[in-house]
């Protein structure tokens, strides 16, 4: 069994492949930078996504296999793109699970960070955004056994037939505190392990791009210890959004 699976789902609505480039590289960060670690890769249409990535899919194997390709388990309806990743079980053996966004590059085991940051009794681990809205946010470590019960897979089913087009971290927030309960609001542990490559922050945009020295020379040591994996676009893509779109703080 392993110690956690990440689920990456990818949902490119407008059909650009932008959350879809992120998801070779999300495996690679996760898998070599958390032990005992398995990703479990969600596309669409999985016989496109392995034509279109071979060569990058065939140099990660070679680096790390732990992980797989599939479809979701359900069909896109009226929800938002990002919602349909909260409505997966996961089909991977592991002892927790992890739902991120896809576009978040791990650089550090985010296990041990995360069991020493528990929120009390609860079988998953996210923080209340704020004190006037129930939403949790769409960074979900979870217990695995203890969270995809056959009672959450009954609510899973039950807010995906709803077919409403709601914040994705409402959907969350609801369906937790329908079968387990929230956390307190003052649990305020959320972290972002890694840096946080969002096509919707940058330069000229609302929100910035920022992270730590630490982080940027942790993913430029990685471009020197796997060269072959950097050489593809979409490696090299991340690598010049970090050199120009990027504010690197102490």
């Amino acid at each position: 069994m392993y110690s956690i699976n990440f689920i990456a789902y990818a949902y490119d609505k407008k059909g650009d492949g932008v959350y879809e480039s992120f998801l070779i590289p999300f495996t690679f960060f996760a898998l070599i930078h958390n032990e005992n670690s398995h990703v479990e890769i969600i596309v669409i249409n999985k016989k496109r996504f392995i034509s279109r990535y071979e060569n990058e899919i065939k140099e990660l194997k070679s680096i790390n296999s732990n992980f797989l390709i599939r479809e979701p388990q359900y069909k896109m309806n009226k929800h938002i793109p990002n919602t349909y990743r909260f409505f997966e079980t996961p089909t991977i053996k592991s002892e927790y699970t992890y739902i991120s966004d896809v576009d978040i590059m791990f650089l550090e085991n985010v296990l041990p960070t995360y069991k020493q940051n528990w929120t009390g009794n609860l079988c998953f681990n996210n923080m209340l955004r704020t004190k006037d809205v129930m939403r949790l946010t769409g960074v979900h470590m979870v217990k695995t056994d203890d969270y995809y019960t056959e009672k959450m897979r009954d609510c899973q089913r039950k807010y995906y037939n709803l077919n409403v087009n709601m914040n994705d971290e409402v959907v969350l927030a609801k369906m937790c505190k329908e079968v387990y309960g929230l956390p307190n609001f003052e649990h305020r542990f959320r972290p972002i392990l890694g840096i946080h490559f969002s096509p919707n922050r940058g330069k000229g945009k609302i929100m910035s791009l920022k992270t730590t020295k630490r982080y940027y020379d942790s993913f430029m040591m990685s471009k020197t210890n796997y060269p072959n994996i950097f050489a593809f676009e979409i490696f090299d893509k991340l690598i010049n959004d970090l050199k120009s779109e990027f504010i690197i703080t102490l």
